[in-house]
């Protein structure tokens, strides 16, 4: 890629990854530079330790768009419809039965369909 620039940096690299995948599925291209750079820290400052996520210039502004609106997304904790438990708002199964949960909007489909 010629023209990048940084859209994404962290010294997590499971994170700059996680956000990657989030650009790839809205088509945007991207690629992580300097990410073996991580376990140096504390040999080299902590900002030249960063993994950057990288992309073109002109897909800046939607790649921009697409991290905004990942970071806004509503986080509220969520009951389980099957066994009650509160979830994070992040998750898609219920974390101790493994249920699918509901997302914001979709109707509440009762256990025994209720």
């Amino acid at each position: 890629m010629s023209d990048e620039a940084v859209v994404y940096s962290s010294l997590n690299l499971a994170e700059v990854h996680l956000v990657r995948s989030l650009l790839t599925r809205e088509g945007i291209g991207s690629r992580v530079r300097r990410q073996f750079l991580a376990p140096l820290m504390g040999e080299i400052p902590a900002d030249d330790a960063r993994a950057e996520l990288m992309v073109s210039a002109d897909r800046l502004d939607a790649a921009r768009a697409v991290i905004d609106a990942a970071l806004a997304a509503d986080q509220t904790e969520r009951d389980c419809p099957a066994c009650g438990e509160p979830n994070p708002g992040g998750f898609e199964l219920c974390w101790s039965c493994g249920a699918d949960l509901p997302m914001a909007g979709d109707p509440v489909v009762l256990p025994g369909g209720g």
